[in-house]
C-alpha cells in the first residue's frame, strides 16, 4: 500500500490514476469531500486528513509500505506559510512515517532547493529536504524544474491572461532560464522510484529537453493557442512594489514577491538523471504542449 499526500493536486491526480493504471493499491490524506469521490472512483482509499493534522496524518500512514509527499503550495495564503506546509507539515508526515514503520519515504522538493536561497519557497523545501534526510526513513528526493500539463496553474493563468490581452506581457528581462517538464514524464518518474528499492537514498533533479527563457515559453504557449501578439516587457521596479502592495490586499494576488524572486533564477540542471536513473526521454516543450491546449477560439 502506498500513501499519497497531495493527491488531489495537479501532479497528484495525475500520478494516482497512473499508479491505478498499474494496479497499485494506493490510500490518500483529503481534506475536501468533494474532492474525495474523484478518487474513490479510481478504486483509491480515501482517509479524510489534513498535513496540519498530526493525528489523521497517524491514521494515513497505518499499514502502508511507502509514503509519496507531493503536498506543496506556490505562494501563501491567510494561515497557509510556506513553513507551515513545507515544514511543519513535513515533520509531522515524517513521524506519522517513523510510528507506522514506513520503509521508503519519497519527497516532491524542487529544482533550486539550495542552502542559502533567496527565496522562501526554495529555504523551505531545503528545510523539508533537510528534515528527510536526517530522519532515519529511506528516502527519494525528487527536484523537478516547471511541471506544466493539463491542469498546471502555470500555463492556465499564462493562457487565460493572453486570450485577453493586447500584448504578451513579460516580467523583468525574460532571459532566466527554465527546462519545462511535462507531466507524464514526472508522473513515469515517480511511479518508477517507488516500485522498487533501486532509488533509495538518492536526490535527482529532473527537467525537460531545453533550456528556454520565460520569454520563449511565453511565445510558445502563445503559439500554441494561435495567438499572435507583441510582447512587452514589465520592468521589475514596476512589479516590485506593486507586489508588496497586492500582498496586503489580496488573499490571493496574480504574482507574490516571491514569485518574482523566482523568475529571475535560472531553474535548470542535467539530463543524466532522468534519461540514465529513471530511462525517461523527456517530450519538448512544443510538442508537450500540443496534448492539452487548445488553439484560442476553438
Amino acid at each position: 500500500m502506498i500513501l499519497v499526500g497531495g493527491g488531489t493536486g495537479f501532479l497528484g491526480s495525475h500520478l494516482i490514476q497512473r499508479l491505478r493504471k498499474d494496479g497499485v493499491p494506493v490510500r490518500a490524506v483529503v481534506r475536501s469531500p468533494r474532492k474525495a469521490q474523484a478518487l474513490k472512483d479510481l478504486g483509491v482509499e480515501v482517509v479524510a486528513g489534513d498535513i496540519a493534522n498530526k493525528s489523521s496524518l497517524e491514521a494515513a500512514a497505518a499499514g502502508v509500505e511507502r509514503i509519496i509527499h507531493l503536498v506543496g503550495i506556490i505562494q501563501e495564503a491567510p494561515g497557509v506559510t510556506f513553513r507551515g506546509v513545507h515544514v511543519e507539515g513535513t515533520h509531522s508526515l515524517l513521524e506519522a512515517a517513523k510510528k507506522a514503520g514506513v520503509r521508503h519515504f519519497f519527497y516532491q522538493s524542487a529544482l533550486g532547493t539550495r542552502p542559502g536561497a533567496k527565496s522562501e519557497y526554495h529555504k523551505t523545501k531545503w528545510e523539508a529536504e533537510e528534515l528527510v534526510r536526517a530522519s532515519g526513513i529511506p528516502f527519494t528526493i525528487l527536484r523537478p524544474s516547471l511541471i506544466y500539463g493539463a491542469g498546471d496553474q502555470f500555463t492556465l493563468r499564462l493562457s487565460e491572461m493572453l486570450k485577453i490581452s493586447p500584448v504578451m506581457p513579460v516580467i523583468g528581462p525574460g532571459r532566466s532560464k527554465i527546462q519545462p517538464i511535462h507531466i507524464d514524464d514526472v508522473v513515469t518518474c515517480i511511479a518508477k522510484a517507488v516500485a522498487s528499492d533501486a532509488f533509495l537514498n538518492e536526490i535527482y533533479e529532473i527537467g525537460g529537453p531545453e533550456q528556454l527563457t520565460y520569454e520563449e515559453v511565453t511565445a510558445a504557449i502563445a503559439e500554441a493557442m494561435g495567438i499572435k501578439r507583441p510582447m512587452v516587457h514589465v520592468p521589475l521596479f514596476f512589479m516590485k512594489p506593486m507586489a508588496r502592495l497586492l500582498e496586503t490586499v489580496l488573499p490571493k494576488p496574480p504574482v507574490t514577491t516571491d514569485q518574482l524572486i523566482l523568475l529571475q533564477e535560472d531553474n535548470v540542471c542535467g539530463m543524466q538523471d532522468i534519461r540514465e536513473a529513471f530511462g525517461v526521454e523527456p517530450a519538448p516543450f512544443r510538442e508537450g504542449l500540443k496534448k492539452f491546449i487548445k488553439k484560442a477560439g476553438g
